[in-house]
């Protein structure tokens, strides 16, 4: 091995950690906003079904400590590249996907954007049925929804740059 490849590797290992980290912490932020609102939610629309979703958080913030204490372990092989899917793959659907673009973007953004624009009662029905959804009427339930895509579009960045950065230590 050139001493070149034995100085770019451990730099590359280095960024790949650095970025994963990036999105470790942004997904932790959606994971406990998104506990946040929805435990709130729970309690101000009587609706305890709402509480499943700290269960979510909390067993998603577990694989991710999880997949990014192995992938720190075992940086390089198999049992690396496995940890760091794992990590991608959950860090993708739940904290991305569901909470940022479904959760935040659909249920929150697009719910208000049309409501405060004066979207028909009967769209909003459609689009929005009771008792799963609430129309606009509480300014921190409202807030704490629409915010959730602010820390899941940052995780999804810096995943993206995780990815490559991974992809190029190996």
């Amino acid at each position: 091995m050139s001493i070149l490849a034995t100085t770019i590797q451990p730099f590359r290992k280095t960024k790949a950690l650095d970025a994963t980290s990036k999105t470790m912490w942004s997904a932790l932020a959606v994971l406990l906003l998104t506990t946040v609102h929805h435990v709130y939610g729970a309690y101000i629309y009587n609706t305890p079904w709402r509480y499943h979703v700290a269960i979510v958080s909390t067993v998603t913030a577990a694989i991710l400590f999880a997949s990014l204490h192995v992938l720190r372990k075992r940086t390089g092989g198999v049992t690396g590249k496995i940890a760091f899917w794992v990590f991608a793959v959950v860090t993708l659907v739940i904290p991305v996907v569901t909470i940022g673009i479904f959760e935040g973007g659909y249920n929150h953004a697009l719910k208000d954007a049309l409501y405060f624009t004066g979207a028909s009662r009967g769209l909003m029905q459609q689009l929005f049925p009771p008792p799963t959804y609430e129309m606009p009427n509480d300014a921190f339930f409202e807030i704490t929804g629409v915010l959730q895509l602010v820390p899941a579009a940052m995780a999804g960045w810096y995943l993206i740059g995780a990815a490559r950065a991974h992809l190029r230590s190996l």
